[in-house]
């Protein structure tokens, strides 16, 4: 008998050229920093490399499972090489971005953002554990160091932003013309050869009159164990 040929596993991505999408946001691979296009004018998970548009190369890509990866080799003094893997899922209107870092240099700046551009709200923030999340208001403040998820409420819904509590990272809130822009600085550290970083980053949608499935997201995230390959 002759064997049948193995069968490519399903995908939640459709690759057009280096336009992805899973049916609830969609992607440019060519530009990570405009992240994921979402409902409404909202954009989530955009991958700041810091060198300018003209020096981010995409040098692989691929949609497998779940998973929508794209390697990055920007042409800047770093030698950052940056690896980003988009995860859709299953809950609805979520993503988590899987973010690791190597250079080809002795040592180098390893700095990377996520952002997430999104229309304005009252802002809340937490410290994300296995246990849950208590939300306090943002207010007109800075957002405190410990911080490691963010919750903005608008009339129709909400947005959750949360960094894994183990990892290293800064978030930063501008608001400005109705817009909120979330800035979660990684890899604050300088990174020497060899030597391979990674950080977790989640976005999602839901209601905004109740929080449990933030504060279940936030908890599920906490729980996690570090990510084996991005």
């Amino acid at each position: 008998m002759t064997p049948s040929p193995p069968v490519a596993p399903a995908t939640a991505w459709m690759l057009t050229d280096l336009v992805a999408g899973d049916g609830r946001g969609c992607l440019d691979l060519a530009a990570p920093a405009a992240g994921l296009g979402i409902a409404g004018d909202d954009r989530v998970l955009g991958l700041d490399l810091r060198t300018g548009p003209a020096a981010e190369r995409l040098v692989d890509h691929w949609a497998r499972g779940d998973d929508l990866v794209g390697v990055y080799e920007p042409a800047d003094p770093r030698r950052l090489r940056a690896t980003a893997m988009w995860r859709s899922l299953a809950a609805e209107r979520g993503w988590e971005l899987v973010v690791a870092a190597q250079t080809a240099l002795v040592e180098s700046d390893s700095a990377l953002a996520v952002t997430c551009d999104l229309a304005g709200g009252r802002i809340a923030w937490g410290l994300g554990t296995a246990a849950g999340v208590r939300w306090k208001s943002l207010g007109a403040g800075a957002v405190p160091t410990e911080a490691t998820c963010l919750l903005v409420r608008r009339e129709a819904d909400a947005v959750l932003v949360a960094v894994h509590p183990a990892d290293v990272r800064r978030i930063l809130v501008t608001q400005e013309a109705g817009r909120v822009r979330v800035t979660c600085w990684l890899f604050t550290a300088a990174i020497e050869k060899g030597v391979l970083l990674k950080s977790r980053v989640l976005a999602a949608v839901g209601p905004a009159a109740d929080t449990a499935w933030a504060d279940t997201l936030v908890a599920g995230l906490a729980a996690s164990p570090p990510p084996l390959s991005a």
